[in-house]
């Protein structure tokens, strides 16, 4: 009987993605209404909308314009493209998508429904060629709704700046396969990339260098809080929120250089030019660590309305936190704290104390919810936190903290959705330490499920992660190299069903959509052979 519904199983998905053709994310339910009749696109007369869909609108226009070549609708045209709200629908961001004859028809729950019931729309004009222009359609039936929802794509303009401009070209292209977070990793060793008018330091003095390892190069940016709120404004209206990252207590070096007093001796530090961990971190003993963090997080909070600030968290005790062990500030915050050994078995406890400060700041203050880095260090999740799983091999003991803490958790575990990993042997330099390849099929087999029960997913599983670290990401260009198509492939790993994935069938749903990449002029790895 299994072997029997398995099988039926099969045969829909099948003809489900047999009908999808060129669909990524593989919607939910797909189904092909019994006739042959197309919809002639010329034909649409009129478009019908609320006003609180004045942006869905917009991008309609644009979509029609760009794959239908209508930049104006036909005066006698009988057909009609309807946009609405349909609250019965059960997911904010569910839609679902009619098109026949008559005409389009596409509700949303929410406005980002709406938006994403565009985006297949767009997606089945592209059809099976690079034309720019799409004359008909068939008709069909889709309802979707997302499996996770947060769907992300990390930024790094920390190794390498990213301009503003070039970064603002990413958004679109991710928004087109429903990911709907981008992760701004802001903060590093390596450099300080965002404006605090409270410590100007951070800009004059930590946003320009020279080299990244064995690339030596000038290296120097960063983004006003003006461009900042602009990119808030500009990812809103692709329904893409922007989280912010500010490292702590570790990944701080570009700061401490600035700010030498923020370290446990006061010393002033090099920016880092190389990758890896340095032994400087943030002093938890020291008040002005706080006063410090308290001011950037206000000034970050009123600069994205995001309600997830990241505090980073990684790497402070691998290596150990043994600068912590040597400072009399440290050591008397230890007694504080009740803790009676001197050397660094304890030091985590440090760790936590700094970290429960930020993150009552961030709550009570600020009405943020704080994400980390998981990290083994951390004996307990805090209440409301969302921790990140991303160590190799490490996805499964994250799970199980998250779990038992009853927090949220992101999966972005290195060996599927570290994106700025090569796709092949000798696709990008490895002087730096040798990266591990992950090809696409190996980023197609992550299951955010993790073989869990349906509970984990229910209760505990928030969304996925790609992360573009850009320590051998030297250009944009190299940017979506890295991001696409495997960004694609974790797009649909964090909204479809896992009944509905296949990687042979992504392979042929992505062909079309890669071949519109390249006429549209954007840059994107050829490893699954499309020329």
């Amino acid at each position: 009987m299994k072997k029997t519904l398995a099988y039926i199983a099969i045969i829909i998905c099948a003809l489900q993605q047999s009908v999808a053709q060129n669909l990524v994310p593989v919607p939910l339910h797909v189904t092909k209404p019994d006739t042959t009749m197309l919809l002639v696109w010329k034909n649409i007369g009129t478009i019908t909308c609320p006003h609180t869909l004045a942006n869905e609108r917009e991008h309609l226009t644009r979509i029609l314009c760009e794959r239908a070549d209508i930049t104006r609708l036909n005066p006698n045209g009988t057909a009609c493209i309807t946009l609405g709200i349909d609250t019965t629908l059960t997911d904010d961001e569910a839609y679902t998508l009619h098109i026949d004859p008559n005409g389009v028809k596409i509700s949303g729950k929410t406005p980002a429904g709406v938006f994403y019931g565009l985006m297949t729309m767009e997606q089945l004009m592209i059809d099976n060629h690079a034309s720019a222009v799409c004359l008909t359609t068939p008709s069909v039936d889709i309802i979707d709704a997302p499996r996770t929802h947060i769907r992300e794509l990390m930024v790094d303009p920390c190794r390498i700046f990213l301009p503003y401009e070039r970064l603002k070209e990413i958004v679109p292209e991710m928004a087109r396969y429903k990911m709907n977070s981008i992760h701004l990793h802001l903060v590093d060793d390596q450099a300080w990339r965002i404006e605090i008018k409270s410590y100007p330091r951070l800009i004059s003095e930590s946003s320009t260098r020279t080299g990244m390892d064995d690339m030596q190069m000038p290296i120097s940016g960063y983004y006003t809080q003006e461009q900042m709120k602009d990119f808030v404004q500009y990812c809103a209206k692709y329904h893409v929120m922007v989280i912010p990252e500010i490292e702590m207590p570790g990944h701080e070096v570009a700061a401490i250089h600035a700010y030498p007093q923020l370290t446990c001796h006061s010393r002033q530090v090099p920016i880092r030019t190389i990758c890896g961990v340095s032994n400087e971190l943030l002093c938890p003993g020291n008040e002005f660590t706080y006063t410090f963090l308290g001011n950037v997080f206000r000034e970050l909070a009123d600069i994205f309305p995001c309600k997830y600030i990241h505090l980073g968290g990684d790497e402070a005790g691998n290596p150990a936190l043994d600068c912590w062990t040597s400072c009399e500030k440290d050591q008397q915050l230890k007694r504080r704290l009740g803790i009676t050994t001197e050397d660094r078995s304890e030091n985590w406890r440090l760790q936590k104390y700094m970290f429960d400060r930020m993150i009552d700041t961030l709550r009570t203050k600020y009405d943020k919810v704080p994400m980390f880095w998981y990290e083994t260090d951390f004996k307990e999740i805090q209440e409301g936190c969302v921790t990140f799983a991303w160590r190799h091999g490490l996805t499964q003991v994250a799970i199980d903290a998250a779990m038992r803490n009853n927090a949220k958790i992101i999966l972005c575990p290195g060996e599927y959705c570290y994106l700025d990993y090569p796709m092949a042997v000798g696709d990008m330099p490895e002087t730096n330490w040798g990266m591990p390849v992950v090809p696409l099929e190996k980023v197609y087999e992550f299951d955010p499920g993790w073989n869990m029960e349906k509970e984990f997913e229910q209760k505990n599983l928030l969304g996925i992660a790609g992360t573009l670290w850009s320590e051998c990401i030297n250009s944009p260009e190299r940017l979506f190299y890295q991001a696409f198509p495997r960004a694609m492939i974790l797009a649909e790993a964090g909204w479809s069903s896992k009944n509905n994935r296949s990687w042979p069938n992504f392979k042929r749903r992505a062909r079309p959509l890669m071949l519109d990449m390249q006429r549209r002029g954007i840059t994107f790895s050829m490893e699954c052979g499309y020329k």
